[in-house]
């Protein structure tokens, strides 16, 4: 056999081999280039979910306000038109009562201490 035949097979074995050897780099490369990528961008996405837990929270609190605000402007409005509520009000909150009427108050936890008691005990 010739051995110039053996030197090309050779050569031509080992540049395959080194050819194989660059795309494996530059496949490594290009994936630890999109890995640094990634990375640079994990401290946003952290950011903006953060964010967006405030603004869920602002939300919400901007709801109860919002109701809080309608339910007070609903008892100005009774207070300034409806003479029956501003005689409720006074009558409950500051214990006025109409010549010969009586008060009573229960005190209690809610309707479970209006309930009668349970016949049999």
């Amino acid at each position: 056999m010739n051995p110039s035949f053996y030197g090309e097979f050779e050569s031509r074995r080992t540049s395959g081999v080194w050819v194989i050897l660059n795309r494996l780099l530059i496949a490594a490369i290009i994936l630890t280039i999109c890995a640094g990528g990634a990375l640079a961008f994990i401290p946003l996405f952290k950011q903006r979910s953060e964010t967006q837990e405030k603004i869920d929270k602002l939300q919400a609190a901007i709801t109860r306000e919002k109701a809080l605000l309608a339910r007070n402007v609903r008892e100005v409005e009774m207070l300034k038109n409806n003479p029956e509520y501003v005689e409720l009000i006074a009558r409950d909150k500051l214990n006025l009562m109409k010549p010969g009427e009586t008060i009573v108050r229960l005190e209690g936890e809610g309707p479970s201490a209006l309930q009668p008691p349970k016949a049999g005990r």
